[in-house]
């Protein structure tokens, strides 16, 4: 099982990485991509599986849906609700395991994680612990950092280089094997993030026509993986 502490290590800094111009373009897409999956409603009620330090939490409360954020990190939840109540956001953290849920069957009308499941020592326990909590007809959406892309390689020559990075308790997925994880149930997936991460030469609008042309071409080296499955 991975230690909550490996996770409390980068809370601070988890947040300051989406305020760069890259780090921005990155949440931008990969957003757009989690929402047009889980088509959000007002007055949804919705689980935010390894929620973090509240991204899509916030953004979901904003929208109007009541919003239930879970992480293993003490920290990370510490960040949430101190920005959750900054912004006046009624929004549920708590500090718990995915992979055992403390929720009765079919609660939610959405679950949604975003990076978070390549962490999860057991992931297809968490799974089905998310999509038992999902209610029937619901939505249940997935984003991992794809295997096989510049990203993962990024993150695994620093699980080489550094002795405490978070990286070394990771797994990365292609979409096939996203969606295996999860066999009893059809889903679908959907890459993006076709542009490598060089923040030193990094131009907006040269990533953004890099990532046109991977999605036209649905390219197996996407750095961001979505997978959908409905109940």
């Amino acid at each position: 099982m991975v230690k909550r502490a490996v996770f409390d290590s980068v809370a601070q800094e988890y947040d300051a990485w989406y305020e760069t111009e890259m780090g921005s373009l990155v949440h931008e897409i990969e957003k757009e991509v989690i929402f047009e999956l889980l088509k959000p409603q007002k007055g949804q009620r919705v689980l935010d599986l390894g929620c973090g330090t509240g991204l899509y939490s916030i953004e979901l409360a904003k929208m109007g849906l009541k919003v239930t954020g879970i992480d293993i990190s003490e920290k990370m939840i510490s960040y949430a609700r101190k920005k959750s109540e900054n912004l006046g956001l009624d929004i549920r953290f708590i500090v718990q395991d995915a992979h055992s849920l403390p929720f009765e069957d079919d609660t939610f009308d959405r679950v949604v994680s975003v990076t978070a499941l390549e962490f999860f020592p057991e992931p297809t326990r968490a799974l089905r612990e998310a999509y038992r909590v999902l209610k029937p007809g619901g939505r249940m959406v997935i984003g991992v950092i794809g295997a096989n892309s510049p990203w993962s390689a990024r993150y695994e020559k620093k699980a080489k280089e550094e002795e405490d990075s978070v990286f070394r308790h990771a797994r990365f997925y292609t979409a096939e094997e996203l969606l295996s994880l999860l066999p009893e149930v059809e889903g679908t997936a959907v890459k993006a993030l076709y542009f490598p991460p060089d923040r030193e030469n990094f131009d907006r609008d040269k990533a953004l026509a890099m990532e046109r042309q991977g999605r036209a071409q649905n390219g197996d080296d996407a750095g961001f993986v979505a997978a959908l499955w409905i109940k």
